[in-house]
């Protein structure tokens, strides 16, 4: 940690930066793995699956890097880590819905993620301007949330009662986007993002490989064996390369 400080203050020395770490009482500050919990649990929640690697690391490290209290319920981390996925999912969905400029949703859920953005937008849009504050966006949040789930391969646009991620004894809230199956489950909406990355994914599952097979996504891969299908008579619903008719 002290050769961290040293290399911060060096570069900011170097390009004239302000916000180097300043000394305390006269000396360079003991800091800890600890006291970066609140800024990993950040970058956790703005990166795609950030939580399942997050949690992959921590039990691998634990001892070494976190101390044992990233995987401890009554540590506080885990709900600083939702805490952030929630604030950056309500920026997210905020910004999508005053973007006038977006192509609408598509797929089998895509007209209700258009409806509920919408409702949303009346909610975080005042006098023209989008909410900024955290601690306001959080509160509309709580209040409104349109449970809209973005994702790498889908926008999950979630209802419990046909969500295929579920199962009878998990819990109903939320969707488990790990167990996504965005190629048969009526909850999935599309942007042109999602669909790039579903279209470049099952693209390159096809692909020979000259080295050794790596095992893909299960929910991908689950999805593109099945021979269940979406049902719906929409264009925009996606089709596997080979037309076998996953993110949040």
């Amino acid at each position: 940690m002290a050769a961290l400080i040293t290399w911060i203050n060096d570069y900011c020395a170097a390009h004239h930066r302000p916000d180097s770490i300043p000394q305390a009482r006269g000396r360079m500050p003991h800091l800890t793995t600890r006291q970066f919990r609140r800024t990993l649990a950040w970058f956790i929640a703005r990166r795609p699956g950030g939580t399942i690697a997050g949690a992959l690391q921590y039990r691998h490290q634990c001892i070494q890097m976190f101390e044992g209290y990233a995987g401890t319920s009554d540590s506080g981390f885990r709900d600083e880590v939702e805490a952030e996925e929630a604030l950056a999912r309500g920026q997210h969905l905020a910004a999508m819905s005053t973007d006038r400029d977006r192509p609408a949703l598509t797929g089998p859920a895509g007209a209700e993620a258009e409806a509920r953005l919408a409702e949303f937008a009346r909610h975080t849009v005042f006098d023209g301007q989008v909410v900024t504050d955290e601690a306001r966006l959080r509160r509309i949040l709580a209040r409104h949330d349109p449970h809209l789930y973005p994702g790498t391969f889908l926008t999950c646009v979630y209802n419990p009662d046909r969500a295929l991620c579920r199962t009878p004894s998990g819990p109903a809230e939320t969707p488990v986007m790990a167990d996504c199956r965005p190629l048969a489950c009526r909850n999935a909406a599309l942007t042109p993002t999602n669909r790039s990355a579903l279209t470049d994914h099952l693209a390159s599952l096809d692909a020979p490989s000259p080295t050794a097979t790596v095992s893909p996504p299960t929910s991908v891969t689950a999805s593109k064996s099945s021979a269940a299908t979406p049902r719906d008579s929409s264009p925009d619903t996606p089709q596997s390369p080979h037309s076998e008719t996953h993110p949040a």
